[in-house]
């Protein structure tokens, strides 16, 4: 214990010793660091303080042609307090740029992309992508809606649009920006149209209309021939479609419709005019 005692005496002797010859340099370095936290405080309370870094109006870029584009181009500036809750002036470094866009899909689930760009020292944009319309389904009266079932408020002429029909009867008409919850609207955005869309086969082909009355025998047209698909194994039977409408001895022109259910497509042609 005794040899103990005497090393913590020697090992305070030597921490006095050397506090003893290097008091200079610790208190400048006491001094710097005191310097350092006053000069952070300072840079942190002139931050948000400055009427420099005030932030006086958020601008909107809502493109005209469903497209971000860059402030400055195309697209409509306008103030829109309303979206951010902020009460002007608000200061630059205090807004957070991931919490006002969600603010703003939240207020308003009509926007597809809602991104914010910060400019130094006071200028805030909000680049807004109205979501844009792929397909209109009938629910009372016929709404266009986009690939999530999404109701859009989508001014183009729509009509080109595939119709979708046979979804479930409790549906309603809702407002814009309203998701339809329904799956057999699912299904028809999801499983058929996006998987149709996404291959290179059917890129020059036109979805008229997808029947959704009996989920056993769903079917929809496409380039004026009824395609019964069902309601399984899409990928597989998409496949076989193209395969079938590749086939330099199928006439396209003379087929009514096409059977996707068996293992074999059933391919059943136009009567013959006489």
């Amino acid at each position: 214990m005794a040899r103990k005692r005497r090393t913590n005496s020697e090992a305070s002797k030597q921490f006095n010793d050397f506090i003893k010859h290097n008091k200079v340099a610790i208190a400048a370095f006491a001094i710097f660091a005191l310097a350092v936290i006053a000069a952070a405080l300072g840079l942190n309370n002139f931050l948000r303080s400055a009427p420099c870094f005030e932030v006086k109006k958020v601008e909107i870029v809502k493109p005209a042609r469903y497209e971000i584009v860059k402030p400055g181009r195309e697209g409509s500036l306008y103030i829109q307090k309303e979206y951010f809750n902020l009460e002007y002036p608000a200061n630059f470094f205090a807004v957070d740029p991931v919490i006002l866009s969600r603010k703003i899909k939240e207020a308003h689930p009509e926007f597809q992309i809602v991104v914010i760009t910060k400019f130094l020292p006071n200028r805030i944009v909000a680049n807004i992508k109205d979501r844009e319309a792929v397909a209109r389904i009938r629910v009372g009266k016929v709404l266009p809606v986009d690939f999530e079932g999404v109701i859009v408020s989508d001014t183009r002429d729509l009509d080109s649009l595939p119709l979708i029909t046979g979804l479930e009867s409790q549906l309603t008409s809702p407002k814009a920006g309203i998701r339809v919850k329904s799956k057999r609207l699912d299904t028809a955005l999801i499983d058929i149209l996006r998987r149709i869309y996404s291959r290179k086969e059917f890129s020059k082909s036109v979805v008229e209309t997808i029947d959704m009355t009996y989920p056993d025998k769903v079917f929809f047209v496409m380039d004026g021939i009824t395609i019964v698909i069902g309601n399984s194994d899409f990928d597989n039977k998409l496949d076989a479609l193209a395969a079938t409408l590749g086939n330099p001895k199928v006439d396209k022109s003379k087929v009514d419709s096409i059977d996707l259910r068996f293992t074999d497509a059933i391919v059943t042609f136009k009567p013959e005019k006489k």
